[in-house]
């Protein structure tokens, strides 16, 4: 019989200990093709869900997946990029501000319009590469 397991935190889990999908299958006893089929589709039976739980060092009850009461807030990198945006904004407002009120030179303006760009430039990386890797949902 096919039960629905949280496909989400089974790959979550096992990124976290840098496994690949073969390590999984291998740590807990299934195929290969049954640890894909539980992360793709989120069924397996009650077997593998067991297999998998044990594998992960986790509760087999933690493997049930999120009821869809449940709000999910699959949109966290968002936030991110909005954070970073309007960072961006003010600190251009604010050096702009005081290049048009002659408190800070054109040159100095120039360097720190790209100092907050370059540093603005890592931020968005660093959460895109965060996102690409499974840290974030």
């Amino acid at each position: 019989m096919e039960e629905m397991i949280n496909s989400d935190l089974v790959k979550a889990l096992r990124l976290e200990k840098s496994w690949s999908q073969e390590k999984l299958a291998t740590a807990s006893g299934l195929s290969l093709r049954t640890v894909q089929r539980a992360e793709s589709s989120g069924t397996s039976s009650l077997e593998t869900k067991l297999a998998l739980s044990a594998a992960l060092n986790i509760p087999a009850e933690n493997l049930m997946p999120t009821s869809s009461k449940t709000p999910q807030n699959r949109n966290t990198v968002i936030y991110g990029y909005i954070g970073a945006g309007i960072g961006l904004v003010c600190s251009y407002s604010a050096i702009t501000y005081s290049v048009m009120h002659n408190t800070l030179p054109l040159g100095e303006a120039g360097l720190w319009y790209g100092i907050i760009g370059v540093f603005t430039g890592i931020t968005c990386g660093v959460i895109g590469f965060s996102k690409q890797r499974g840290y974030v949902a």
